[in-house]
């Protein structure tokens, strides 16, 4: 098969599957159901909390460190979703077949008011972040698994992981993704200051 003729296949099937998607939402996630209300209340209400509660002095410090985290985890998550290792039974919306009330909302707002906590305090963001990464990888998650609105796939095995230890991977996952946007955020901030201006 010539080169044009793969990247077309390759069109018409994604052109179907998202066919698929949209018509999965209109039928089991639209806006009839709890569960989309419950995921579009788990987008606006982290976003609420954050226009409350975040520093305006270290506005785009706290921001970068958010969006640094928003974009790790969804990159993450989709690569699940796409190869079929995880599914979000239930979506806002179906172009975005990831969970986007937690890769937009939740996780970067609860890790950057975690950030401006522990940085504006003193305390020590490892220990904390291990607690909050523990409490969203061991318990939430787990809630979310029980509610179906977050289902592992037994392709998982595929990667040697055993289904007994699965909340306690994305636990691990969660708490390094955190731990290294907090290494990258420093390093932009000592770039910042110490670039001649």
């Amino acid at each position: 098969m010539k080169q044009q003729e793969f990247i077309e296949n390759i069109n018409k099937l994604q052109t179907k599957v998202n066919q698929m998607t949209d018509e999965y939402w209109i039928q089991f996630s639209d806006l009839s159901t709890w569960q989309f209300w419950y995921h579009l209340a788990w987008v606006i209400i982290p976003l609420v909390v954050l226009y409350r509660y975040i520093s305006r002095e270290r506005f785009f410090e706290i921001l970068f460190y958010g969006y640094t985290i928003h974009v790790i985890i969804t990159y993450n998550d989709s690569y699940l979703v796409r190869y079929g290792y995880v599914d979000h039974p239930y979506m806002v919306i179906s172009q975005f077949p990831f969970s986007f009330s937690v890769n937009a909302a939740i996780l970067p707002v609860v890790y950057m008011l975690l950030y401006q906590y522990c940085t504006d305090r003193e305390k020590n963001f490892y220990l904390w972040s291990l607690a909050v990464s523990a409490f969203v990888g061991l318990l939430w998650l787990e809630v979310h698994k029980q509610l179906n609105l977050f289902q592992i796939n037994e392709k998982m095995n595929i990667l040697q992981l055993r289904n007994e230890f699965l909340n306690f991977y994305i636990f691990l996952g969660n708490y390094l993704v955190s731990i290294i946007v907090l290494w990258i955020t420093k390093l932009f901030i000592f770039i910042k200051r110490n670039t001649k201006r």
